[in-house]
């Protein structure tokens, strides 16, 4: 398992109109609060540009590594759209 919570990736490509884009997103990992879940009882806060965070329940993905789920995210949100990603770690 990662050590790190929380992740910043930068994730460039071109929409399905031909626009170029770069979108910053951030990526936090959220714990259980108690002992009594289900799955790991991991959430994750994904922080769009000008959007609200989203909350995504990961609790059924089999690990609480922030760069495995935040790969699996941008995979299934950006698709093919998205040409290049850069992650940085993010220390509080």
């Amino acid at each position: 398992m990662n050590k790190y919570s929380k992740m910043k990736a930068t994730v460039s490509g071109v929409t399905c109109v031909g626009e170029n884009f770069v979108d910053e997103i951030l990526f936090e990992m959220i714990p259980p609060e108690n002992s009594n879940h289900y799955g790991t009882g991991y959430y994750m806060f994904v922080k769009l540009p000008g959007k609200q965070k989203l909350y995504i329940d990961v609790r059924y993905e089999k690990t609480t590594d922030v760069e495995i789920l935040a790969d699996r995210w941008i995979k299934s949100y950006f698709g093919n759209n998205a040409k290049e990603v850069t992650k940085e770690f993010v220390i509080d």
